[in-house]
This record gives structure tokens, sequence and C-alpha cells, in this order.
């Protein structure tokens, strides 16, 4: 039958606020809307250079879609792969975002979280190390 699920189209998010959340991410992540937002729009439309998407969807109560795992740590329910990781660590921090430190992970690259206006926290991975 080979396989079943070919990639993850979309993500959606909770926000409070679709309009503001976008031009939150397009600020400090450079992602595109797909197309106008209007000011009470349930929700906004956002898509990565891959073709995938995030969909920012007005929610009805104040959430983000972070959870905590069994031991107690806080998680995220999306990692993003970035170009010049180190240049996006330092323009979140120059722009006031609310960040966590970088960790390097040895093998499997460097990260760090980025929290947006709702409190959608999301990881923000270097990609694999080259092979030496």
């Amino acid at each position: 039958m080979g396989e079943i699920v070919k990639k993850i189209e979309t993500i959606y998010l909770p926000v409070n606020n679709p309009k503001a959340s976008a031009k939150w991410y397009e600020e400090h992540l450079q992602l595109k809307t797909m197309g106008p937002i209007e000011e009470d729009a349930d929700q906004a439309q956002l898509v990565l250079n891959s073709g995938q998407s995030i969909f920012l969807i007005k929610s009805k109560n104040a959430v983000n879609a972070n959870f905590t795992e069994i031991n107690g740590t806080e998680q995220c329910s999306i990692t993003l792969e970035v170009n010049n990781f180190q240049r996006l660590y330092e323009a979140l921090k120059a722009n006031g975002a609310t960040i966590t430190e970088i960790v390097d992970n040895d093998d499997c690259g460097k990260n760090f979280y980025v929290y947006d206006m709702d409190g959608n926290k999301i990881d923000i991975w270097s990609g694999w190390p080259p092979v030496s």
C-alpha cells in the first residue's frame, strides 16, 4: 500500500486577534500572509516558502497550543527550521520578542524558543549540523 501520509500541509494555532498575530509573524519570522486580512477576521493564513501553511485561528477563549509533558516540561506544537539561525536570534532579541537562550544539541543542531503574542511556544531550529 505504501506511504499514506505525504506531508504536513497546515498547522493551526489559536490566537486572540488573527490580524495582529499575522502582523507579528510577518515582522518577526518574515512569513507571508495569503491575501488581505480584515480587522474582524476569524483566521489568518500564513505561507512558508515550502508551500506549507500556518493558520492563525481566533479562539473563543484565551488559549495557546502549548502543553506540559509528563515530566513537567512545557512543550510546543511546532518546530520551524530556519535559514540564518543566528541572525534571526539576534533580530528577535533586538525587536523585544520573548525568546529563550540558544541551546546546542550537538548532533541535533541548535535551537531556541520564541513565544508569539498569544503565548504559543515555537521551536526555532538551525537544522541538522553538517557531518564532519
